[in-house]
C-alpha cells in the first residue's frame, strides 16, 4: 500500500507548473568551472495538471503496484533523488545514432556544451521533453552546444493501449528500432544504449535524468527529470559566463 502510493504520489501528482526557483538556481565557482546546484527532485513538478493527465492515461497505475521492473525503477529513482546511485562525474560514452550513420563519443566533443537527458518510447515524460528539448535546439543552433538523448531504458514496457506494442527490447536490432520511433517524435539526434543499460547506469538509472557537461568535460548539473526550462537557464549562464572570459566574479542575470 505505501508503495502504490509514492507511485501515485510521484507520477500523478498534480502540484501545477513549477517555477524555475523551486530549486536553488545559482551556481558556485571552482578552479576551472562554474557549477549548478543539482536538482534531484523526486516529484513531476515540471508539468501542469493537465499534462500530468494526459501521462496518467497512457499507463496503468494498477499494473504498476505489481510490476517487478516499476518496483525496481522506483527504487533506483528514489537512490537517486536522495543523492545516491552514481559517482557524480563524466562518464564518457561513445554510442551510435538511432536514426543516422555514425557514433558519438563525449569527450570528442570536448570544447562544446553538451546537455543530453535520457529517455525511451514508454517514457511519457520524456516524450514530452523532447519536444520542448527539440525547441531548444533551435535556440543554440549558432552556439557551441549540442543536444541530444540517451535512448535508455523502457520505462513502461508493454503497458497500456499507447505502449503494449513496445515490451522490453530482447535484442539491439529490436532496442533501435524502438529509438528510430522514439526519435521521429522531435528532432534531436537520438544516441542509443546498449541493451546492458551501461551508460544509463553510470549516470544514475533516472529514466528521465538530464545532464550537463561543459567545455572541459566537467559534469557541472544533473538533475532527476529533465526540465527543458531549466536546461535552458543554465545553458543561457553557462553561455555567457564563457562570452565573458570565464571571469571570478561572475553575475548571472
Amino acid at each position: 500500500m505505501r508503495l502504490l502510493l509514492a507511485l501515485l504520489i510521484l507520477l500523478f501528482t498534480q502540484p501545477g507548473r513549477a517555477q524555475l526557483n523551486n530549486w536553488d538556481p545559482s551556481w558556485y565557482a571552482s578552479d576551472s568551472a562554474l557549477v549548478f546546484h543539482d536538482d534531484l527532485d523526486y516529484y513531476l513538478n515540471a508539468y501542469s495538471k493537465s499534462e500530468i493527465r494526459d501521462m496518467r492515461k497512457t499507463v496503468s497505475v494498477w499494473r504498476m503496484n505489481f510490476d517487478k521492473l516499476m518496483r525496481q525503477t522506483y527504487r533506483e529513482l528514489r537512490t537517486y533523488s536522495e543523492g545516491g546511485g552514481m559517482e557524480p562525474f563524466t562518464h564518457d560514452f561513445d554510442l551510435p545514432f538511432a536514426d543516422r550513420e555514425g557514433r558519438y563519443r563525449l569527450r570528442d566533443h570536448n570544447g562544446r556544451i553538451r546537455a543530453f537527458m535520457f529517455g525511451s518510447i514508454s517514457n511519457p515524460p520524456s516524450r514530452m521533453q523532447l519536444v520542448r528539448w527539440s525547441a531548444l535546439a533551435k535556440k543554440y543552433a549558432r552556439e557551441d552546444v549540442d543536444l541530444f538523448v540517451i535512448y535508455g531504458r523502457e520505462l513502461h514496457p508493454g503497458d497500456g493501449k499507447k505502449f503494449k506494442k513496445y515490451p522490453q527490447p530482447q535484442s539491439e536490432t529490436e532496442k533501435l528500432a524502438y529509438a528510430k520511433e522514439f526519435a521521429a517524435l522531435g528532432t534531436l539526434p537520438v544516441l542509443v544504449d546498449g541493451l546492458n543499460d551501461a551508460v544509463y547506469t553510470a549516470y544514475g538509472k533516472a529514466p528521465n535524468g538530464a545532464y550537463l557537461v561543459d567545455k572541459d568535460g566537467n559534469l557541472v548539473f544533473r538533475s532527476t527529470w529533465a526540465d527543458a526550462r531549466k536546461m535552458e537557464h543554465m545553458l543561457d549562464t553557462l553561455l555567457r559566463w564563457y562570452k565573458a572570459g570565464r571571469p571570478k566574479e561572475f553575475r548571472a542575470e
